[in-house]
C-alpha cells in the first residue's frame, strides 16, 4: 500500500490516478450529514476529500485534546476518516498549524495568544492590532515553534492510523497554509519586527551574515558597512532599494526555514506525500522555495490555487487568461524541476454572490488544459461556524458552495462532473504534451518592485499588474492572440532551455541582473528570438550602471520618465506596416538602431535587430489588449512572430477561437461568450470536413480529440469532446453547439443515442457522421 508519483499523477497501489476532488471541513458541517454530503461528492465524480484539522477546534484548553468528538460530534476527526475509507475515497489532510479558512486566528489557539503575546509578529514601532481576524505569528520564535511541537504529537498520531499505507484514505498531509504571515508580506514595512528577528545577533543579522559579506553589503547599499549590527531592518521607502528586496527575501527565508522545521516533524509520522498550498501567495518566488527545499533534500510537494473573485460575483473572462497563462506557466517551470505531480488544492467554487456554470467551467477546463491535471475545489461543501470560531464571515460557511449548507446543488456542479468524467476517462490526455512554441521570461525581482509600488527614482512604471498581468495586459494579449506560452524564470532557466523555445517575450524595467543580461546576450547571439519591451535594462540588480544586452543589440532606446497618475497617463497611437493607429498607454520612448518596425510622432518606436545567429525585436512602449473591431493589437503580435520566423502549432479561421495544442488533442475554447463558427487546421488535417465549421454559440470549452484510440476504435477526429467508451458505447459532450462531426477508424457502422445523423461518409476504414443533438451529452453505439 503506496503512495508514488510520476511527475504528472499519484500512483496510488501502483494505479495511476487523477486526484479530482472537493473541499468538505467535516467540523463545519453537521455530523448526520457527512455521508449524504460524501456520496453527493462521489455521484459528482470526485475521488478525493480535502480537509482541515483546525487547531484551536481540537485543543479548545491547553492540552485538552478531542479528536473523537466527546466534547461536540463534529470533532470527531476518527470517524470522519473512517467514514471516508469506507466509501471508498481518498482524503488529503491539512493538520495546520495555521489552516487560514476564514476560520478563528486561522486556527492558532486564543489561550496561546493570550499565554504568550510574545510570538505575535510585529510591526516597526511595536504591537499590530490585537483585533484582526488573523494574527499573524513570528513563525520561527521557539515559543511558537514549541506549541506546534506539542500540536502535531497530538495530531499527527491519529493522521498517521489512517495514512493510506497503513490501509486508510489519506494520501497525502499538507504542511501550514499560505505562510505568508498573513499576507503582509505583501507590505514590505508591516512585518516582522519582532524581538528574535531584529535584535543583535537575530535572525536578520545571521541572514546578512551567510549572504553577503561586509564589502558585499557596502557596495550594495552605498554606504561604508564595518558590522552586521549596524544594519538595520528597513522600516522605510527611503532606505535602498537593494535593502528593500533583501528584506523581503530575508522574510521569504524566515517562511522556508519554518517549513523545514514542519517538514521533520511531519516525517517522524507521516509516510505519504508531504505537500504545501502557495508558501509566500507570490509567483516568481516560487524561485526561492524551489532552490530551499532542492538544497536540503526536502520533498515537500508544491500546490498552488485559483481564484478570481472574493465576495462578489464568481468573474472568468477573457481578460482573466493572462494571468491564468503567467501562473500556470511558471508553476509548472517549478514543477518540473520539483518532479512533483501539479495539483490546484483550492480552485474556486464558492466565496462569491454567484458562480456562473460557463465562467466556471471556462476555468475549470483551462486548467488542466495549461498543465495542471489534478484538481480540488474549495469550498465543495458548505457548512456553519461553531459559535467563536467564526472570523469574518459570521455563521455561515456557504458563500455559493457546489452543494448548499442545505443539501442543495448549485448550477455549477455541471462542468465539475462532466470535466471529471473527460479527466478520469482520458488518460491519454493526461500524458500528452504540452509544449507552446513561445515563452515569457519572468525576473523575480520586478514582482517585488511592482508588488510593493517601489518606483525608486526608476523610469519605467512598476505597475506590472496593469501592464502586464492585468485585464488589459501582454500576456492576455498573448493568449488572446493564440499565443499559448511558457513561463521560464530568466535566473533559474539555462540558455539551452530559452533556445528550445522559438520566441522568448520579456518584459523590462531599468535594471536586470548582469548574469541575467549576459544570458539573453548569449541566447541572441546562439539563435535565440528576443521580444523586449518597453525599454532595455540600464542598470544591474544593484542599480549600478550596467547595459551588456543593449550594447550587444547596438540598439538605444529613448531615456524618457514613464507617468504612475492614472489620469494623467496619455493614450498614444503606434503605426507599422499595414496596422494604422494602435493604441498604447503611457511614454512612447524612441528606439534608434536596428531597422525601424513601429513609428509613433514621425519617430521610430520598434527596431529588428539580427545579431550573431538571432534577432531581437526592441519595442519601447507597452503591447496591451485592447479589443476592437480592427483587432490591431491582435495582427500586430501575428507580425512580430512572421518577422522571427515563428509558426504557429495549430491554424483558426476564426481567431476569437482559441486553441491549445496538447499532443493529440486540442483544447478549444470560447471565452468571450458570443458566438462563434469556424475550423482548424493541425497537423495538416483541418476539420471539420463535412459541415461548415464547428460552432460555439456560447462561452465554454471542447477537448477535441485527433487520432486517439478508445479500446479498438481510433476517433481520427471529433468537434465534440470524447468523455470516455463503455463496451460498445462511446459516449460524448457538446453542450456548445447542437451539430457535431466525429470521424472514426476500425467502424463500419454507428447508432446515435441522444441524436440522430444528418450526413456521412466512408473512406476506406474511416466513417465520419454528423450528428445533430440537443447541446449536451450523446452516444455512438458500434
Amino acid at each position: 500500500m503506496r503512495v508514488e508519483h510520476d511527475g504528472r499523477v499519484y500512483i496510488i497501489n501502483g494505479e495511476r490516478v487523477v486526484i479530482y476532488g472537493g473541499t468538505l471541513q467535516f467540523f463545519r458541517v453537521s455530523k448526520r450529514h457527512w455521508r449524504d454530503r460524501l456520496e453527493r461528492m462521489k455521484r459528482h465524480g470526485l475521488n478525493t476529500v480535502d480537509t482541515y484539522v483546525a487547531w484551536n477546534w481540537h485543543e479548545p484548553g491547553p492540552g485538552n485534546f478531542d479528536f473523537t468528538g466527546e466534547t461536540v460530534p463534529e470533532r470527531d476527526l476518527v470517524g470522519f476518516l473512517e467514514l471516508v475509507q469506507e466509501l471508498e475515497m481518498h482524503a488529503i489532510v491539512r493538520p495546520g498549524p495555521y489552516i487560514c479558512g476564514e476560520w478563528r486566528n486561522g486556527g492558532i489557539p486564543d489561550w496561546l495568544i493570550k499565554e504568550h503575546p510574545e510570538i505575535l509578529a510585529r510591526g516597526p514601532d511595536g504591537p499590530l492590532p490585537g483585533d484582526i481576524y488573523y494574527p499573524p505569528i513570528t513563525y520561527l520564535h521557539p515559543t511558537y515553534l514549541g506549541a506546534v511541537s506539542r500540536w502535531y504529537d497530538a495530531v499527527l498520531p491519529v493522521i498517521r492510523d489512517y495514512l493510506y499505507t497503513r490501509g486508510g484514505p489519506i494520501i497525502s498531509v499538507s504542511i501550514d497554509d499560505e505562510p505568508s504571515y498573513w499576507e503582509t508580506i505583501f507590505q514590505p514595512f508591516l512585518t516582522d519586527y519582532n524581538e528574535v528577528i531584529t535584535r543583535p545577533g537575530g535572525l536578520w543579522e545571521e541572514w546578512l551574515r551567510s549572504n553577503y559579506s561586509l564589502d558585499e553589503l557596502s557596495e550594495r547599499y552605498g554606504r561604508p558597512i564595518g558590522d552586521y549590527s549596524e544594519v538595520y531592518a528597513p522600516a522605510s521607502e527611503s532606505e535602498p532599494l537593494p535593502k528593500i528586496l533583501d528584506w523581503h527575501r530575508f522574510k521569504i527565508w524566515m517562511i522556508n526555514r519554518y517549513v523545514e522545521v514542519l517538514y521533520a516533524h511531519l516525517k517522524r509520522y507521516i509516510d505519504v506525500p508531504i505537500s504545501i498550498l502557495d508558501p509566500y501567495l507570490l509567483l516568481a518566488a516560487w524561485k526561492h522555495f524551489y532552490r530551499y527545499v532542492r538544497e536540503r533534500n526536502l520533498d515537500i510537494h508544491l500546490w498552488t490555487e485559483f481564484w478570481y473573485s472574493f465576495y462578489r460575483s464568481f468573474d472568468f473572462k477573457e481578460d482573466r487568461l493572462g494571468h491564468l497563462y503567467y501562473k500556470t506557466g511558471i508553476y509548472r517551470f517549478y514543477q518540473k524541476r520539483l518532479e512533483t505531480p501539479p495539483l490546484s488544492i483550492e480552485t474556486q467554487a464558492s466565496l462569491a454572490h454567484t458562480i456562473e456554470p460557463d465562467e466556471a467551467e471556462l476555468l475549470y477546463a483551462l486548467l488542466p488544459a495549461l498543465g495542471i491535471h489534478n484538481v480540488n475545489y474549495y469550498l465543495y461543501v458548505g457548512g456553519e461556524n461553531p459559535r467563536g470560531y467564526e472570523s469574518h464571515n459570521g455563521i455561515t460557511w456557504d458563500v455559493y458552495s457546489p452543494i448548499g449548507l442545505d443539501g442543495s446543488e448549485r448550477p455549477h456542479v455541471e462542468p465539475i462532473k462532466w470535466l471529471g468524467e473527460f479527466l478520469l476517462n482520458n488518460p491519454e490526455f493526461i500524458t500528452s504534451e504540452l509544449k507552446p512554441g513561445v515563452a515569457f521570461g519572468a525576473y523575480e525581482p520586478y514582482e517585488a518592485v511592482s508588488l510593493f509600488g517601489l518606483r525608486k527614482n526608476l523610469e519605467e512604471s512598476v505597475n506590472l499588474n496593469e501592464y502586464l498581468l492585468g485585464e488589459r495586459g501582454l500576456l492576455t494579449l498573448l493568449a488572446m492572440s493564440n499565443v499559448p506560452f511558457d513561463v521560464l524564470d530568466l535566473e533559474e532557466a539555462s540558455v539551452e532551455e530559452m533556445l528550445s523555445y522559438d520566441q522568448l517575450w520579456i518584459y523590462s524595467l531599468d535594471f536586470m541582473a548582469r548574469d541575467v543580461q549576459d544570458k539573453l546576450v548569449e541566447f541572441v547571439a546562439r539563435g535565440g528570438n528576443l521580444v523586449i519591451l518597453p525599454m532595455l535594462p540600464h542598470l544591474d540588480e544593484s542599480l549600478s550602471p550596467y547595459s551588456a544586452l543593449a550594447d550587444f543589440l547596438g540598439v538605444e532606446v529613448e531615456r524618457v520618465e514613464a507617468r504612475d497618475n492614472f489620469r494623467l497617463i496619455p493614450f498614444v497611437s503606434v503605426s507599422s506596416d499595414g496596422i494604422d493607429r494602435m493604441i498604447t498607454r503611457n511614454v512612447v520612448r524612441e528606439v534608434r538602431g536596428g531597422t525601424p518596425i513601429a513609428f509613433a510622432n514621425g519617430k521610430p518606436v520598434g527596431a529588428l535587430v539580427r545579431k550573431g545567429k538571432g534577432s531581437a525585436v526592441i519595442l519601447g512602449f507597452r503591447l496591451q489588449y485592447f479589443s476592437s473591431h480592427h483587432d490591431l493589437h491582435r495582427k500586430f503580435v501575428g507580425r512580430l512572430l512572421e518577422m522571427q520566423g515563428v509558426e504557429r502549432d495549430v491554424e483558426v479561421t476564426d481567431r476569437d477561437m482559441i486553441v491549445i495544442p496538447r499532443g493529440n488533442y486540442l483544447v478549444l475554447a470560447n471565452p468571450r461568450g458570443h458566438r462563434l463558427s469556424g475550423k482548424v487546421k493541425y497537423r495538416g488535417v483541418e476539420v471539420p470536413r463535412l459541415m461548415g465549421g464547428i460552432e460555439m454559440r456560447k462561452r465554454g470549452v471542447l477537448f477535441l480529440p485527433f487520432r486517439v484510440a478508445y479500446g479498438d476504435v481510433e476517433v481520427v477526429y471529433s468537434t465534440a469532446t470524447v468523455l470516455g467508451r463503455e463496451g460498445d458505447v462511446l459516449h460524448l459532450r457538446n453542450h456548445l453547439s447542437g451539430t457535431s462531426e466525429v470521424a472514426l477508424r476500425n467502424v463500419e457502422d454507428v447508432r446515435v443515442i441522444g441524436g440522430e445523423i444528418v450526413d456521412e461518409s466512408l473512406s476506406g476504414n474511416t466513417l465520419t457522421v454528423v450528428v445533430e443533438h440537443e447541446p449536451g451529452n450523446f452516444e455512438l453505439e458500434f
